[in-house]
């Protein structure tokens, strides 16, 4: 294990020993919101136990990239982070290729809760993703906002009935380019794995059901694996991070 900064981007790095310099694939994992890349090493160990180089980045505001005395995120800033997971992508995987040490040929993403976001997202925008995994995720960024908005209250009242309409309009058209549910044939028939928990109250799994239902008959959907765990919350169990990494080692 190794933490190494790119472009003042932390990450922690995770390989079978002697494989350090090797040519692996690899598949960058997203940690989720108020949390950090260490509390996703579990994710990591059986990644890199199976022959993938692991790469754990640190979201921004998040763990090392937190302001000095900041005590807790604000929701205001989830999709500002989310573009930067999405815009920093490329900025990982080019150090790794040019040092010879990621088959740029094999490259996954996979994260839980808002990195399960993050990888929805990235799917509508970077092609030479190869496979990925969302546990606990949505591919559908503007209902998630809106479920936000009127879930999140400031002196008792919904954030949503706080905002001009039209700013909330102008705010949620932003997210379109990274809406997966808006452009689903991005996911071009690659290898997605998604899971989640029938009761999950933080990220509904009704909107990740109701997508896959939409597309279960288009061809570019075919190699879809979406499983619900019954009676789950918002937490992933230990057989689903090994059904993920099955995934990975079958795709990648």
């Amino acid at each position: 294990m190794k933490h190494i900064v790119i472009s003042d981007l932390p990450i922690i790095e995770l390989f079978e020993k002697g494989k350090e310099n090797e040519k692996l694939p690899t598949v960058i994992f997203y940690h989720g919101w108020e949390s950090r890349k260490e509390r996703v090493l579990e994710y990591g160990y059986y990644l890199a136990k199976n022959g993938f180089r692991a790469l754990l980045p640190e979201a921004l505001n998040h763990g090392e990239r937190k302001a000095e005395g900041e005590q807790s995120q604000d929701p205001m800033n989830f999709w500002e982070i989310v573009a930067s997971n999405v815009k920093e992508l490329p900025i990982i995987t080019e150090y790794y290729i040019t040092a010879q040490k990621t088959d740029a040929d094999r490259i996954g993403a996979a994260g839980l809760s808002m990195g399960g976001i993050t990888t929805n997202a990235i799917l509508t925008q970077y092609d030479w993703v190869k496979a990925a995994a969302v546990l606990m995720g949505t591919p559908s960024p503007i209902a998630f906002t809106e479920f936000l908005l009127k879930n999140y209250k400031i002196d008792n009242k919904p954030v949503y009935d706080l905002f001009d309409q039209k700013v909330i309009d102008e705010r949620l058209a932003e997210l379109e380019p990274i809406s997966l549910n808006l452009q689903p044939s991005k996911i071009a028939n690659r290898p997605l794995y998604i899971w989640h928990g029938s009761d999950d109250p933080i990220v509904p799994m009704n909107l990740t059901k109701d997508f896959v239902k939409e597309i279960e008959n288009e061809a570019y959907s075919e190699n879809i694996i979406f499983e619900i765990s019954e009676g789950v919350g918002h937490n992933v169990p230990q057989k689903v991070i090994f059904r993920m990494t099955k995934h990975f080692l079958k795709h990648l």
